[in-house]
């Protein structure tokens, strides 16, 4: 979507969106339901985006996969997974939370 940065779909395209798997470290895998991709429609207009649409909270950060910054977990993803962040020893836990699995949005 040229307005929020972030891919959108059809809400025919959304009922057909698989899970997403995100591998931490190559150790650790966390599954993402469709609930969990999707922007709260609630808040399109407040991004910018229509109404009209469904928008994923993946957006092309125009970097090469593999290069060091592949993904940005932020707020949406925040809400369906508790995240610890142990700055001592430069790791991150990430583990399901009570919305993870939600099929509300």
């Amino acid at each position: 979507d040229g307005n929020t940065g972030l891919f959108r779909l059809t809400p025919a395209q959304c009922a057909n969106l698989k899970s997403l798997f995100l591998t931490f470290g190559g150790v650790r895998r966390v599954r993402v339901c469709r609930n969990a991709q999707i922007w709260p429609r609630a808040l399109n207009t407040a991004i910018g985006g229509s109404p009209d649409f469904v928008c994923l909270i993946a957006g092309d950060n125009s970097t090469t996969a593999g290069s060091g910054l592949d993904v940005i977990n932020g707020m949406t993803f925040i809400q369906h997974f508790y995240t610890v962040f142990d700055t001592t020893h430069n790791r991150v836990g990430i583990t399901n939370a009570p919305f993870t699995r939600a099929t509300t949005n």
